[in-house]
């Protein structure tokens, strides 16, 4: 979890202050928590192409979700591209917006 530039993302550094805890724990934390949520959406998703009937979201509103998680994470692991030259992640970003995986 960070960014290649050595900059401590935010959610590590509100984690440190909330729970008075070292860096490094902090950083397994949040790594924990993204792991716990892709388990998550990849689940439902497995369920959603499993069964033929209505699983507790509409496969639409799956494939919004893992969309904007992909971005998400895509932003976190790559910074948000706003102070990057090259615009390496904005192109990233794009290609997940323009190009989504779809899902069944």
């Amino acid at each position: 979890v960070g960014f290649g530039r050595g900059n401590l993302p935010r959610s590590v550094q509100i984690y440190i202050n909330e729970a008075r805890v070292a860096e490094e724990l902090a950083r397994q934390h949040i790594r924990n928590l993204l792991r716990d949520a892709w388990r998550k959406l990849n689940r439902e998703l497995l369920l959603a192409q499993q069964q033929e009937q209505q699983t507790t979201f509409s496969r639409s509103f799956i494939n919004v979700a893992l969309n904007i998680a992909r971005v998400t994470q895509c932003m976190y692991d790559y910074e948000d591209g706003v102070g990057v030259l090259e615009h390496e992640s904005m192109e990233r970003i794009y290609s997940l917006i323009a190009e989504p995986n779809q899902t069944a």
